[in-house]
């Protein structure tokens, strides 16, 4: 039986960079795969220049589900060396929550990994260090293909952002975004290209490749989330 690894990307601020300079730290919408991949490494104990090994967890099939946006903030920032003071702008998702799941034929590497997740050797963040990942990170493993449980896993956006969604919504469902390795659907439409590919960290060779990825949509049915509650607090003491 396949398994699959669900992890949950959530907090104040989060970064994925795909084509940052020293003056632009720019963030993908989503996190892409080599900064998850960097993420296993680093729970694996892997080094930088370990790069084969890195290049190993390519191999791991990938997928995000997207499940809160978020929006786009922008930080000034400034840094010095010891001449020269430059300024620099760093951009983060706010208030984003994302559902991102790995799997692979040998269970028993999932089982690896999930291990090492739980209890990483270096810590973890969520694209840099000054963001780590929270409490509901891990979200567990689960005996099922990645398509099948994309497709299935509660919605994990926070309560008034479902509210919020389900309310403007007129047909009692929503369609979450989700991006998958192109090999995982069998359908015909072209691939997008994303440079993604880890290929190595090494500090003094960083190099990403493309990848294959396509779209896929999620429906979510919303007929009772957007109710409230009638809440009488006069009612649990007996009041009238």
């Amino acid at each position: 039986m396949m398994k699959t690894i669900i992890l949950k990307f959530s907090g104040p601020l989060q970064s994925w960079g795909t084509g940052s300079n020293f003056e632009t730290r720019d963030t993908a919408r989503y996190p892409t795969k080599s900064a998850v991949i960097g993420l296993i490494g680093g729970a694996l104990g892997y080094r930088r220049d370990e790069t084969e090994k890195i290049q190993e967890l390519n191999e791991l099939s990938f997928g995000v589900r997207i499940e809160q946006r978020g929006t786009l903030l922008k930080d000034y920032h400034i840094a010095r060396s010891a001449n020269q003071t430059y300024v620099t702008n760093r951009y983060y998702l706010q208030d984003a929550v994302f559902l991102t799941m790995l799997s692979h034929e040998d269970s028993s590497w999932i089982d690896t990994v999930a291990k090492a997740l739980v209890s990483p050797v270096f810590p973890l963040y969520m694209g840099r260090r000054s963001v780590p990942v929270d409490s509901e990170f891990f979200q567990g493993v689960v005996e099922n293909d990645l398509l099948s449980t994309i497709k299935s896993y509660h919605w994990q956006a926070s309560g008034w952002y479902q509210k919020k969604l389900s309310r403007e919504s007129k047909l009692n469902r929503i369609m979450l975004d989700a991006y998958v390795d192109a090999g995982l659907l069998d359908d015909s439409l072209p691939p997008m290209f994303q440079r993604d590919r880890a290929e190595s960290f090494d500090l003094m060779n960083r190099n990403h490749g493309f990848r294959p990825v396509k779209s896929m949509q999620v429906e979510i049915q919303t007929a009772e989330m957007g109710k409230d509650t009638e809440h009488d607090a006069f009612q649990g003491i007996g009041g009238v």
